[in-house]
């Protein structure tokens, strides 16, 4: 008796197995995309000391570091978040006609400027760190994270409606009938890349005239996706 159980229990596995191989099926991809422009700004800053020691190094790199706090905080906006990482100190190598030297340390360190603002409060913070001496930054454009959120479901609902809206059109061309879902793929969401505006060095001094950037704002892309496989009968 047992053994008969095992047997159509077997034989019920076979043919499950067998109809969902059977099944037909239609798999399709979701797209969606929303251009929209950048609401957030992030600059880089640059920092580095050079000195026979390391202390001494290092406190160059303070004294700059100092400086271009002390700059931003003049600016008529508080509108930032400031964060300084990635600080090192490395030998200073220097290479000669295929001879090397080494005189003293480099001290590194990248201050990150987070502006919630993409208009006069940027230009305010550019012009702001202009004021600044032999440094180097590098300014891109970002979506904030409430920017993102804001549009994540909207996005989603887009990519599973073109979904459908190819599964109906391969069933209604092929003549296939009435379709439902039968399975649903869905990764990490949406993708957006950050714009690299521009990556200069600052060398103005404080007594040259300058007149504010003229920034431009290209839109930038937010997509998602999903995999839906639609069967038929």
């Amino acid at each position: 008796m047992k053994n008969l159980f095992l047997l159509a229990l077997l034989l019920i596995g076979v043919q499950t197995r067998s109809l969902a191989q059977d099944t037909p099926k239609i798999s399709v991809e979701g797209k969606s995309e929303i251009k929209i422009l950048p609401d957030e700004a992030l600059i880089r800053v640059s920092l580095t000391g050079k000195a026979l020691r390391t202390e001494e190094a290092t406190e160059v790199l303070n004294k700059k570091a100092a400086f271009v706090t002390t700059a931003l905080r003049k600016s008529d906006t508080d509108n930032y978040e400031l964060k300084a990482d990635n600080y090192f100190v490395n030998v200073n190598r220097i290479y000669t006609k295929g001879t090397s030297k080494d005189s003293g340390y480099v001290a590194s360190q990248t201050l990150r400027i987070l502006v919630k603002d993409t208009g006069e409060d940027l230009l305010e913070i550019i012009e702001a760190l202009h004021g600044s001496t032999d440094m180097g930054f590098q300014l891109e454009f970002q979506l904030s994270d409430s920017k993102k959120k804001e549009y994540e479901t909207q996005l989603l609902q887009m990519a599973i409606r073109d979904a459908k809206d190819k599964a109906e059109l391969i069933a209604g061309s092929l003549e296939l009938g009435e379709i439902s879902v039968y399975n649903v793929s869905y990764g990490s969401g949406g993708s957006y890349q950050p714009k690299l505006y521009r990556s200069e060095a600052m060398m103005m001094n404080a007594d040259n005239q300058r007149t504010a950037p003229t920034i431009q704002l290209d839109e930038q892309t937010l997509s998602d996706k999903i995999n839906v496989v639609f069967t038929f009968k």
